[in-house]
């Protein structure tokens, strides 16, 4: 592996960024401080969801009083958004959304992708027009090349898309058009300056899956296994030039419990996670060179 390890971390999405959508936001009513809530109510503020813990709720405020009102999520239209991948908005055949960064925005990502067919991707800039149009197929494919895979094997989607040649127009409109045939969702939508550490990843990159699920035996030796979530692990080992050492630790100091975009190789969707390293190291062992290794765990 000679590439670079590439890192997208994700610009804030505000009411100000998210100029147009064709996603609803009707999850709930509106809260309102004069209406009496009952237990289990739900209602919306803020693109967040709270649900009502008592009967005869009135007046309550919502995020100061947690006897009242807990926090359930993110509405559907703002679940992408909320950098984590846990969460999902359920997108119909042919949704978009459309924001005006106000920077420069070179690399746009999907996370945990389900059911879309096509990802199409542009860019227009109020003074040069469409500076970036791109559509990606994400059909099913075999799971193998060969013939025997083409015509019994089941076929797999691909979950992650990364689009990292946009061009750098500050003043550009992002509109991203997904389509499917019939619900979809996207795990979580990332944006931003892709930035590379490293000259290179070296061999020996280690991947693993840290599993949370519940392995127990009861009192008659029977194995009780209840599935839960997992995330999964990646250790990237790479040199680094030391003219770049005090640039490089200052990116990662500043990425530190921020959930980014890994990107390993374009080849090989397993050694991209979205989440946050656990753990980076430098060793400073040449006049001219470093070796670095990062720890890199994905959100559940």
């Amino acid at each position: 592996m000679s590439k670079p390890l590439r890192v997208i971390k994700s610009l804030a999405v505000t009411d100000a960024t998210l100029t147009a959508t064709s996603v609803p936001e009707a999850d709930h009513p509106v809260y309102s401080a004069v209406t009496t809530y009952g237990l289990a109510d739900r209602v919306m503020s803020a693109h967040k969801i709270y649900e009502s813990l008592q009967a005869g709720n009135v007046g309550k405020a919502l995020a100061t009083e947690p006897d009242w009102w807990v926090e359930v999520g993110a509405t559907n239209r703002w679940a992408m958004f909320d950098l984590s991948s846990t969460t999902a908005t359920v997108v119909d055949a042919a949704d978009y959304y459309e924001f005006e960064p106000g920077v420069a925005v070179n690399a746009v990502g999907l996370v945990g992708i389900n059911g879309l067919l096509t990802v199409r991707i542009r860019m227009t800039d109020p003074l040069y027009g469409v500076v970036y149009d791109q559509t990606a197929d994400l059909n099913a494919v075999p799971s193998e090349s060969s013939w025997y895979a083409w015509f019994f094997e089941p076929r797999t989607q691909q979950t992650l898309l990364v689009m990292s040649d946009l061009p750098s127009y500050p003043n550009a409109v992002l509109r991203i058009d997904m389509t499917s045939s019939g619900t979809a969702s996207v795990g979580a939508l990332v944006y931003g300056t892709q930035r590379t550490i490293g000259t290179g990843i070296k061999a020996g990159v280690r991947l693993g899956i840290q599993d949370y699920s519940r392995k127990e035996r009861n009192d008659w030796g029977d194995t009780v296994l209840v599935q839960r979530a997992s995330s999964k692990r990646i250790t990237f080992g790479m040199q680094l030039a030391n003219d770049q050492l005090d640039n490089t630790y200052e990116l990662l100091a500043d990425m530190r419990a921020t959930p980014c975009l890994w990107i390993g190789s374009d080849g090989l969707r397993s050694l991209s996670v979205f989440g946050f390293y656990s753990n980076f190291e430098i060793d400073i062992a040449y006049a001219r060179f470093s070796d670095c290794s990062i720890d890199v765990e994905g959100l559940t």
